[in-house]
């Protein structure tokens, strides 16, 4: 029985490398090609590694580039917006997001954030969760070692050190926490959307009989706030809130 344990796990490394291998040559493979102008077949190429359930910063700002290529810029947008939410620090998906957020009919104008919450945002984003979550660690490990510097050291002006530097690592421990949780609930939750579709009407509440309330357009981006039968209560960067078909945008 042990022996047919083994065997299983043996087959199973065995293949997980191998696919593993596969998605390493078609990355390759559509990189190649997007290199050498063909971005459709890049873009083939990518869809069928994300078949595979894999992401990555890189693949989505592959795929992103190939979609810009190819003057699809929702698409190209959706998959910026999927890469920044890996890695909200990577400046150069910020960079090119914004080069295809200018080729988008809307430009709206976010609303003003206070100096806290834009520093805690851009503190945040600085990083990337798993990034933040190493340094928690590291920061635990030099909580530690302060702790045991004041506990041990005879020295006064040891204690001392050992007490002040124990609180900063202490801070900065919880915040790395903090910044890893919130970064990975932000990657696991769907409450952000591109729209699809060319033009759309968002209305005052979710039925086509009511009021019209402004137009929107491809590639612009919006939050969701809630559901109900096929439709979405959405909120743009400057405030404002109506009701749109779920059909009209692609959730990331």
């Amino acid at each position: 029985m042990k022996r047919y344990t083994l065997f299983i796990l043996l087959s199973l490394f065995a293949f997980m490398g191998k696919a593993q291998e596969s998605v390493d040559v078609w990355f390759e493979q559509a990189n190649a090609a997007y290199n050498m102008g063909n971005y459709d077949s890049a873009k083939i190429i990518y869809e069928k590694i994300l078949a595979t359930d894999m992401e990555s910063v890189p693949l989505y700002y592959n795929l992103g580039n190939a979609y810009y290529k190819m003057h699809e810029y929702p698409l190209a947008i959706y998959y910026y917006e999927k890469a920044l939410k890996l890695d909200p620090s990577n400046e150069e998906v910020q960079t090119n997001l914004a080069i295809a957020n200018h080729a988008i009919v809307d430009k709206i104008e976010p609303v003003p954030q206070s100096f806290i919450v834009r520093g805690w945002r851009n503190a945040r984003a600085s990083l990337s969760g798993n990034q933040w979550a190493w340094c928690s660690i590291v920061f635990f490990a030099l909580l530690l070692v302060s702790l045991f510097l004041f506990l041990r050291s005879r020295k006064v002006g040891l204690r001392k050190l050992g007490f002040f530097a124990g609180l900063v690592f202490l801070l900065a421990f919880g915040l790395s926490v903090v910044f890893a949780a919130q970064l990975k609930v932000a990657s696991e939750k769907q409450d952000q959307a591109i729209l699809m579709t060319p033009t759309v009407t968002v209305k005052s509440s979710p039925s086509e009989t009511s009021v019209d309330l402004f137009v929107l357009h491809e590639g612009t981006k919006v939050s969701i706030l809630e559901t109900a039968d096929g439709w979405c209560k959405i909120k743009i960067a400057n405030g404002s809130v109506g009701w749109l078909m779920e059909d009209s945008m692609r959730p990331f």
